[in-house]
């Protein structure tokens, strides 16, 4: 089955939070446990970002890209979706979107998904620097990473 890249709608906000639950303990659940009954509950809100784009099917949303400024804050696809290239449209689709505005696009990468910094690099991205963010009021480990938009002179 196919899909689209959009907008996101206010429509697609209780969608997105399951989306992002469900993809979190999908890929950290054995590591971060912990997460489970924050990410579950509905009053915990999404990160602010600038913007928001979502790959749907006739169905509902499959996935999401955050993003503020130049660095994409969150990417995550529904468990149930994984495989069909739902995560690559989504990366192409911003940094389409970026290319106009900055030579490249970073974004961080926790430890606890090794598999996700694969696709990462699969696209071009390395790793910048390893750096420790609070998710929650917790210090994790991350791997910054970068991609150039632009080829140098």
């Amino acid at each position: 089955m196919s899909f689209e890249i959009r907008d996101a709608r206010a429509d697609d906000q209780v969608r997105l939070h399951a989306i992002h639950h469900r993809a979190t303990m999908s890929s950290y659940g054995r590591d971060l446990g912990w997460l489970d009954p924050i990410l579950a509950d509905p009053a915990t809100p999404l990160e602010a970002v600038e913007w928001t784009i979502v790959a749907a099917d006739p169905r509902g949303a499959l996935g999401y890209a955050a993003v503020t400024a130049n660095h994409l804050e969150n990417l995550y696809v529904d468990p149930a979706a994984q495989g069909r290239g739902v995560g690559r449209a989504l990366l192409g689709a911003v940094e389409a979107r970026l290319l106009d505005r900055f030579a490249s696009v970073t974004l961080r990468c926790l430890h606890a998904n090794p598999d996700a910094r694969r696709l990462y690099e699969r696209q071009g991205y390395t790793m910048r620097a390893d750096q420790t963010v609070v998710l929650h009021g917790r210090p994790l480990g991350a791997w910054l990473m970068e991609k150039p938009l632009r080829q140098g002179p």
